[in-house]
């Protein structure tokens, strides 16, 4: 019992399969905008995946990204597309590129699309 007890205090919190991914995001804003709005960009996309970006952090936010990743778990398919479905209606055309850098295959796993209206 005690260990049991350790171990749901202590130990690390791992997924199955998580592994580290990219997203290439392309907007094209209208013409009369005056700026790009780069953070509600960021936000839109942060929102849609369920999980911010994460640059140098200390272990225990690492624990706490793990648990919230763990929590967001999804194909590279979904991933594009609720990025893609984020970015409707805010740009005038989007295109969205997504890779999943695979741990357990010799080939990662991508998706790509896009928003072009003429």
């Amino acid at each position: 019992m005690q260990v049991a007890t350790w171990l749901r205090e202590n130990a690390s919190f791992a997924t199955p399969h998580s592994q580290r991914s990219v997203a290439t995001v392309q907007v094209r804003v209208a013409e009369q905008a005056t700026e790009l709005g780069l953070m509600t960009l960021i936000d839109a996309v942060e929102q849609a995946l369920g999980t911010p970006v994460q640059t140098a952090v200390k272990r225990a936010d690492e624990q706490a990204f793990a648990r919230l990743n763990g929590q967001n778990l999804m194909y590279v398919e979904d991933a594009a597309r609720k990025v893609q479905q984020a970015l409707e209606g805010r740009y005038a055309a989007s295109s969205v590129s997504v890779r999943h850098f695979e741990s357990l295959h010799p080939h990662d796993a991508a998706a790509q699309t896009s928003n072009y209206l003429s």
